[in-house]
């Protein structure tokens, strides 16, 4: 829908200032082939292909596990007007190897980014992807991992289990479970890495604030910026799961998500969610 291709605008915008205007931690100089695995409207393939015009940037983009009530987005729509020389764009299911020829008949990458995928990722699909990945890189190649681990925390300890956005986290563990997919994947990047015999690993966590009350103006801008977009996310990632998986109603989705957005509004929480980054070479 246009409004999730919207957030997923806001969401890289607000990303990339979070990060430090970064749109990668290792040091990798001048990469001239990128392959980005994600979901949406390719923000960050575009950028990086805008910004280095000497590499040719591919993205695969997750089918086969429906987003926003149904949807199932590919990577091939929306991109008229911005496409650009150095930019592919296929549709794939990241759940099956990473070694369909016609797809990957490329030149091995300096960089595979893989970002909010958890949703559609099966939990015993992980270990494979990472080591898929890994066989597509050139020896000094990176791969980056991004996740948000949405279990919302507030600064203050004021959410109780009685809160919705408690009772929307423990619904959305249990229907991913149903799922065979891991709601808590983000904290287990790095461990995926140093597992597939990645080298030099790193890692870092970022708490994306929810409304202006940190006192820095850079972060209460972002977290003004960010009110509305995890809203939407959280609608995102549970209307499917919430129907599908444990049998509620549109309507009872709503009136939670509908509870969500007041809490998020609410500044006296100091709410934050948490965005696991982890990186790794392959030799």
């Amino acid at each position: 829908s246009q409004r999730e291709e919207n957030r997923l605008q806001v969401q890289h915008n607000i990303l990339y200032q979070l990060f430090g205007e970064k749109l990668f931690f290792p040091e990798i100089f001048n990469p001239t082939s990128v392959l980005e695995c994600g979901y949406g409207s390719g923000d960050w393939a575009v950028q990086i292909a805008d910004e280095y015009e000497d590499c040719e940037v591919c993205q695969h983009g997750y089918e086969g596990f429906p987003f926003s009530g149904g949807l199932w987005m590919k990577m091939t729509q929306h991109f008229d007007l911005m496409m650009t020389d150095n930019l592919g764009l296929h549709g794939y299911n990241l759940n099956d190897r990473l070694d369909d020829l016609e797809v990957f008949e490329h030149r091995p990458y300096d960089l595979i980014h893989s970002r909010f995928v958890a949703q559609g990722i099966k939990k015993s699909r992980w270990t494979g992807y990472v080591r898929d990945m890994r066989l597509l890189l050139k020896p000094t190649g990176w791969v980056q991992l991004v996740e948000y681990y949405l279990n919302v925390q507030s600064n203050t300890g004021r959410l109780t289990s009685e809160s919705a956005l408690r009772r929307w986290w423990e619904n959305y563990v249990t229907a991913m479970e149903t799922s065979m997919r891991d709601a808590r994947a983000a904290r287990n990047l790095a461990q995926l890495l140093i597992e597939a015999n990645y080298r030099r690993v790193g890692s870092n966590t970022f708490q994306l604030p929810i409304g202006g009350w940190r006192p820095e103006p850079g972060m209460a801008r972002i977290g003004r910026d960010s009110v509305d977009m995890v809203g939407e996310l959280l609608e995102s990632v549970s209307l499917w799961l919430f129907t599908e998986r444990l049998g509620w109603t549109a309507a009872k989705v709503a009136t939670l998500n509908n509870e969500i957005r007041a809490e998020l509004q609410d500044t006296s929480l100091q709410l934050y969610v948490t965005i696991y980054v982890a990186w790794g070479r392959k030799s």
